[in-house]
């Protein structure tokens, strides 16, 4: 119960199925056994899991500063710090670093951020610095980090900055872990590092002055100030566009679907959002230059469900409604020649840095990445670095230059109908 008698790692997995499935005898046999042993177990391993991180943090609790020169440690320590945060942090993590994270980490951090989603965060907050010239050169790398970042986690706040070369190189989780890197030089690295409250908090001080002084390349925006800025009626009024959907299309809507999003708004200031919206598709959005990709089983969902994200709202389509969408879809490729669509087939086996990948949306000037699958623009990231907008456009050109990206004519999109 201490944490100081722990089953084994080895023996840990078979001790607890087999305490779950004692537990578990007293629902019904046909129906509720197998769901009542898996939530044992689920609540098992995470009390395993955290007493052991406890436990770890215990042993390497040696003083105000300890020292570290693995990867495997780094990993271990970031991984505990992480499941501890969890547990005393009401499920709300926040990870500070003024370094590549990324670069540093590799998958690793990925696997750790997964790892969090599995535990249940409802809130994690990341900052990280990056080098300018890194992003450029190894812009594949890094769309795909951040992508499957926010693609992972349900509700996600990152911030990236420009990192400057004189920046120390500092790395705080929550208020239960600091450190600072000492050299990273061929795949060998060295650091300090310390679980003492009072030298955590000057690490965490320091950190949020580098990173709030500092240029920002990435950041996340609410929902509200979405409207007020008029950030989404700027990038669908431009002349060229991106625009790859992981949900369903919400663009170009007819003017008399539009009409009704109008008249049911749920205030004022949404109606006249959507009357600005309605003008923009009207007028600009159906002329402009657009390369638009989504998913056939997004389309497919969406003829189904007739749910869609519209102005950081969900609005519920009926059937006639989604057919008039895309006929009306339909007849803008065939009067713009301007405007493409293209489709990726589930079926095909993809990377998982794109069957993850959020929404993303660019025009000349900036970047908006969004995951609405849970719920509308909760989780909504905005660029205007010019660095960081190009690399996504690489990005997004490499995907149309796939085998399973297709391009569809206005006759083959009538054919889902």
């Amino acid at each position: 119960m201490n944490g100081s008698k722990l089953p084994s790692a080895r023996n840990a997995d078979r001790i607890i199925g087999q305490i779950a499935d004692f537990l578990s005898k007293g629902a019904d046999r046909n129906s509720g056994r197998g769901i009542e042993k898996e939530k044992v177990y689920t609540e098992l391993k995470s009390a395993y899991d955290c007493a052991g991180s406890a436990r770890l943090f215990q042993s390497f609790q040696n003083g105000q500063m300890s020292f570290l020169n693995s990867h495997k440690e780094l990993a271990q320590l970031t991984r505990a710090a992480c499941r501890q945060a969890m547990e005393l942090g009401g499920h709300n993590i926040s990870i500070t670093a003024t370094f590549d994270l990324f670069h540093l980490y590799g998958k690793e951090f990925h696997r750790i951020i997964e790892e969090i989603h599995d535990m249940g965060a409802e809130h994690v907050q990341i900052k990280l610095a990056l080098n300018t010239e890194e992003l450029t050169k190894n812009y594949y790398f890094y769309t795909t980090a951040i992508l499957k970042i926010i693609g992972s986690l349900g509700f996600v706040e990152i911030t990236i900055v420009r990192r400057r070369p004189d920046t120390p190189q500092l790395f705080v989780v929550n208020y239960l872990f600091c450190l600072q890197m000492l050299w990273v030089l061929e795949g060998e690295i060295a650091a300090v590092f310390s679980m003492q409250e009072q030298v955590i908090k000057k690490f965490a001080d320091i950190c949020s002055q580098i990173t709030d002084s500092a240029e920002k390349l990435l950041d996340s925006a609410k929902p509200e100030s979405l409207q007020k800025t008029n950030v989404q009626l700027d990038s669908y009024s431009d002349r060229r566009q991106w625009l790859f959907f992981n949900e369903s299309p919400a663009m170009l809507f007819p003017a008399d679907v539009m009409d009704v999003f109008v008249e049911k708004a749920e205030n004022k200031a949404y109606g006249r959002y959507l009357e600005k919206l309605k003008n923009v598709f009207e007028k600009r959005t159906c002329r402009s230059q657009i390369d638009l990709v989504i998913y056939s089983s997004m389309l497919n969902k969406y003829l189904a469900d007739g749910k869609v994200s519209v102005g950081n709202r969900f609005q519920q389509l009926t059937q006639e409604q989604v057919y008039k969408h895309l006929r009306y879809l339909s007849e803008v490729m065939k009067s713009n020649p301007e405007f493409k669509m293209y489709l990726i087939r589930d079926t095909v086996v993809l990377s998982e840095e794109l069957r993850k990948a959020p929404s993303i949306f660019l025009d000349t000037y900036s970047l908006n990445i969004e995951n609405s699958k849970n719920r509308a623009n909760a989780n909504y990231h905005i660029s205007t670095y010019p660095k960081m907008r190009d690399a996504f456009q690489k990005f997004y050109e490499d995907i149309l230059a796939k085998s399973y990206c297709m391009e569809l004519t206005a006759e083959d999109l009538l054919r889902y109908l």
